[in-house]
């Protein structure tokens, strides 16, 4: 008999199992890995792509920003941001508050220069103008004669040995005074300059005949050069210092000294028609307007400081309220230099005989009617030139006539 052969059973390896199953687990595993990776990556990655895009952003419109403004130190010296990059960086709320800050009224005093020779002495001035209950204070960064009195970039200041005085920055000076509680304003007097600047020193009056330059005396009696407002270096001059000290954060800066010097009939020939021409004091509103649109006006206001005995005499040139930029205009009232009789509302009018009210509410009141409603008047005051009562007598009629602020030189 042959013997039957059956069926052969394989039986599986139960380590083959176990095999299989931790093969799926690892695939599965290494999955999971994989995923995770994945979103950490993007988590990680998408910041900063978002950052990169932003810098890259800033810089390419960097190079269409304003032009390049000083920057604000601190009392010790310490460089901040430039002022113009604060800007950007305010809050809507902010720049409304300080909007309405700047527009508020004041009362100024104007420091002595040299006040501005150190933080020290500059502190220990505002300490004193705080006694009198001012709240604003004027700093002289550019005199009458030409000293700045403040550190300035201005290569064309630079080439006169004699034009900067001041040991501190803009910015610094505008940081002190505003941490003791005070608006910053400051003063530049554009034109009353006798300094020589640029390599051939120019910038100044010339002779028709030769290009020599002009002197307001002979040489023998300390005859002096002046800033011409027709000269390109003058105003680009006026330009840079205004764009200069307005990004030192001033609310205010006021432009002195926009006058011609006091030419006799032989100066007027010997410089040629420019100065002879009725049409002359478009030159002084050309600087003026120079000198605005230099200014950041979402920072400061620009003010034009003008003369009371000259305006009513019609001897102040740059007096052409249509035509100037400043919508604020101080007037330096000297009542000395109103006497007798003065033209007021086209009439005649004898104001030696006035009292103090009555003289201050005639002459202001025609000043204000003569710059018409869309410009501010800010009386700009000499306290040794009256009385106490008489002084306060003037204010009052300022404040009268809706005069909000006032400057005490």
């Amino acid at each position: 008999m042959s013997r039957r052969v059956g069926r052969k059973i394989y039986r599986a390896n139960a380590n083959y199992k176990k095999q299989k199953v931790l093969k799926a687990f690892k695939i599965l595993f290494f999955i999971i890995i994989l995923a995770a990776l994945v979103f950490l990556g993007y988590c990680v990655a998408r910041p900063v792509f978002d950052y990169l895009s932003d810098r890259n952003a800033e810089n390419s419109s960097a190079e269409n920003t304003a032009p390049w403004t000083p920057p604000v130190f601190e009392e010790n010296g310490d460089e901040k941001a430039d002022i113009s990059e604060q800007g950007d960086t305010d809050s809507e709320e902010e720049k409304s508050e300080e909007k309405t800050s700047i527009n508020n009224g004041f009362s100024a005093y104007r420091l002595p220069v040299s006040s501005l020779e150190s933080d020290k002495t500059l502190k220990d001035a505002l300490a004193l103008v705080k006694e009198g209950g001012y709240t604003a204070v004027i700093a002289v960064l550019k005199d009458e004669g030409g000293k700045i009195y403040y550190k300035t970039g201005s290569e064309l200041a630079k080439s006169d040995e004699n034009a900067i005085v001041g040991n501190m920055y803009a910015g610094q000076i505008c940081s002190i005074i505003k941490s003791e509680g005070f608006t910053p304003i400051a003063e530049v007097n554009l034109l009353e300059d006798n300094n020589r600047y640029g390599e051939n020193r120019d910038g100044s009056y010339h002779f028709a005949s030769d290009n020599s330059t002009w002197l307001d005396s002979s040489v023998a009696n300390g005859g002096k050069p002046w800033l011409s407002p027709f000269d390109t270096d003058t105003q680009s001059y006026a330009a840079y210092l205004s764009n200069e000290v307005s990004g030192g954060g001033f609310e205010y800066i006021i432009f002195d000294g926009l006058t011609f010097p006091p030419f006799r009939n032989s100066d007027l020939n010997y410089i040629g028609s420019m100065v002879q021409s009725a049409d002359r004091y478009k030159a002084l509103i050309n600087i003026e307007n120079i000198s605005v649109g230099a200014v950041n006006k979402e920072k400061t206001i620009p003010v034009v400081m003008t003369s009371a005995g000259e305006i009513l005499d019609g001897k102040e040139e740059v007096f052409k309220p249509a035509e100037i930029s400043s919508e604020m205009i101080a007037v330096s009232y000297v009542p000395s230099e109103i006497s007798g009789t003065v033209i007021i509302g086209g009439q005649e009018t004898a104001v030696s005989d006035m009292t103090a009210y009555e003289r201050a509410s005639a002459v202001f009141g025609e000043i204000k009617r003569l710059a018409g409603e869309n410009k501010t008047i800010v009386p700009a005051l000499r306290q040794s030139d009256f009385s106490q009562a008489d002084f306060n007598d003037v204010i009052t009629a300022a404040i009268e006539l809706g005069m909000e602020s006032y400057i005490i030189l």
